[in-house]
């Protein structure tokens, strides 16, 4: 009875992910590159976002690297339910996936990327 309870509540749609969900991060690596080759490791950071389907994006929270930042959502590449998608802007770019985000970002003059794994709230 316990498994089968178990099972049901795994299967549950509210175990899926959806529109509004908060997420909590904490990065794993965050580092830079310059034209020259040098490599900067930055401090670790936490930091939480939302996917806003009114808005259709990703938005941060007020705390971290990413405070307050609106990211949109690559078309074709949203699957909330499934806990997939990509979005990006004229920098930034991020995938996200069961857990797991990566992001970079591309300047003139140097590169940043960052990982992170992060939790439903």
């Amino acid at each position: 009875m316990k498994k089968l309870l178990i099972t049901l509540m795994l299967v549950s749609p509210f175990s899926f992910a959806d529109w509004g969900d908060v997420y909590y991060c904490k990065m794993t690596t965050h580092s830079e590159t310059t034209l020259e080759g040098e490599r900067i490791d930055y401090k670790l950071e936490k930091f939480t976002f939302k996917l806003d389907q009114t808005k259709n994006a990703m938005v941060f929270g007020k705390d971290g690297y990413f405070s307050e930042v609106e990211v949109g959502l690559k078309k074709g590449s949203v699957f909330p339910a499934l806990e997939r998608w990509k979005a990006e802007n004229l920098y930034l770019r991020f995938s996200f996936s069961k857990g797991k985000v990566l992001s970079s970002a591309h300047y003139v003059t140097r590169l940043m990327s960052m990982s992170a794994n992060c939790e439903k709230f």
